[in-house]
């Protein structure tokens, strides 16, 4: 049976915030920037990781609320659709080396599944 291996929180920041957000994080709680791209950033601990979103920066209209990483996610995306929950598309390989696919909660948020590829 396929598992869920870590999640990470996505806090909404805007354009002016992120660069204070993402110094804080890394400045003072001792978190490294594992990815960056514009106002979007992933910051890393021990195996944990923060998201920092800036709703603009990438198209998503609510935006991520939070994203897993499962072991399995072809496993988990035939799992989530079997309980009827109401799924963005389908499995997709994304340029930053995950392969994965999006629930829609029901106040519009995003509930992202993903593997590393």
């Amino acid at each position: 049976m396929a598992q869920f291996l870590r999640v990470a929180p996505v806090l909404r920041v805007n354009s002016r915030t992120f660069p204070d957000m993402r110094d804080f994080f890394v400045e003072q709680l001792g978190f490294t920037v594992g990815t960056e791209i514009r106002h979007f950033a992933t910051l890393d601990r021990d195996g944990l990781t923060v998201m920092l979103d800036c709703k603009s920066v990438l198209g998503w209209r609510r935006g991520w609320a939070a994203y897993f990483w499962v072991d399995d996610v072809e496993a988990i995306f035939r799992e989530v659709s079997e309980r009827a929950a109401r799924l963005k598309g389908g499995l997709v390989d994304k340029p930053y080396g995950c392969r994965e696919f999006v629930v829609i909660a029901p106040d519009g948020r995003e509930i992202v599944f993903g593997q590393r590829l």
